[in-house]
């Protein structure tokens, strides 16, 4: 029984380690057009926090279903603990991300386009913007002013 569990986790762990992998790291402002799926924080003593958070967030977004991960930024804390030669500072560090999927936005705007073969161009890039719109991918005031650029094209 102990030996089935032991290699259903040896098993289960370079799957998990693969989706890892294929979470990208977002920068500041290229999350407008992706679905939030969760917000986490990562705290570690570790020597190397940021490589240590960023696969822990990344391992974490995979697991949430997510497809990237954006960065907010860390705290780092000090506290004194006593130790044999004295007291030892001890610096933990914590991380917040913000999980994202973004593939989600895009197929939804490639099936539009797909849909509405033998359109005009306009017509397509309406449709698609209002699919963006509809499912709360981009803002109002976003919408008329993409709208009104397409509108001049005509």
């Amino acid at each position: 029984m102990i030996r089935t569990g032991v290699m259903m986790l040896a098993l289960s762990l370079p799957l998990s380690g693969y989706a890892a992998d294929k979470i990208r790291v977002l920068a500041e402002g290229e999350e407008a057009s992706c679905e939030l799926v969760s917000k986490q924080v990562c705290s570690t003593t570790s020597m190397n926090p940021e490589e240590e958070c960023l696969a822990r967030h990344k391992k974490q977004a995979a697991d949430a279903g997510a497809d990237a991960l954006l960065i907010r930024g860390s705290e780092d804390s000090r506290r004194n603990k006593p130790s044999l030669t004295g007291m030892k500072t001890v610096v933990t560090t914590k991380v917040s991300a913000d999980y994202y999927r973004c593939a989600a936005a895009a197929t939804a705007a490639e099936t539009v386009v797909k849909d509405s073969e033998g359109w005009s161009t306009v017509e397509k890039r309406l449709l698609v913007l209002e699919s963006l719109k509809s499912k709360g991918l981009i803002s109002d005031a976003e919408y008329q002013l993409k709208r009104q650029d397409i509108l001049k094209d005509l």
